[in-house]
């Protein structure tokens, strides 16, 4: 499975334990930020094939997932939502959805997921469109403090049901503006 291009590198660690894929003393001291996946030393991208299918087998619809850092392809952010999708709905349900600072190349289409505990997006990185149609949240989805959509930087915050979303976010069909 092919990964996305990584970010520019960095040289400060993030604070969670990370995978550290692709770490160079001189050129990219911390690697990938992508924190790992519980019992293993990498992230979702840069697990081995058959950890990746465990872990992903592993997961139910309303389950907490953490994927602070982790670079995603489209196809990996499809393999996640297919992961947690509930059968009898048929839509992605997360719990506490944790995706600060992930990268997404591609489209990210979160479109009918529900979120039924926190969701967190702070300093992600979309490149494509961040689709989040009909996207349910019973709690917070936090958007603000450095997130990137398509390359431009969120400002200007929106109030969805009492939810704070920032700029760029695509929700029904409508840009928060």
């Amino acid at each position: 499975m092919s990964t996305p291009p990584p970010p520019t590198p960095s040289t400060e660690a993030p604070s969670w334990p990370h995978c550290a894929h692709g770490a160079d003393p001189v050129t990219n001291p911390v690697g990938c930020r992508g924190i790992h996946v519980p019992g293993h030393t990498a992230c979702l991208a840069h697990l081995n094939d058959t950890d990746r299918t465990a872990y992903l087998t592993g997961l139910a619809p309303g389950a907490d997932i953490d994927h602070r850092g982790t670079p995603f392809t489209e196809t990996l952010l499809d393999q996640l939502l297919i992961a947690l999708t509930d059968l009898t709905t048929p839509h992605p349900h997360f719990g506490t959805a944790e995706f600060r600072e992930a990268q997404f190349s591609g489209d990210a289409r979160f479109d009918w997921a529900r979120f039924s505990r926190d969701a967190r997006f702070q300093k992600a990185q979309f490149s494509g469109i961040a689709g989040f149609d009909s996207a349910r949240f019973s709690r917070d989805a936090r958007f603000q403090k450095g997130a990137v959509l398509r390359g431009r930087p969120v400002r200007r915050g929106a109030v969805l049901r009492r939810r704070l979303v920032r700029q760029g976010a695509v929700l029904r069909r409508r840009p928060v503006r």
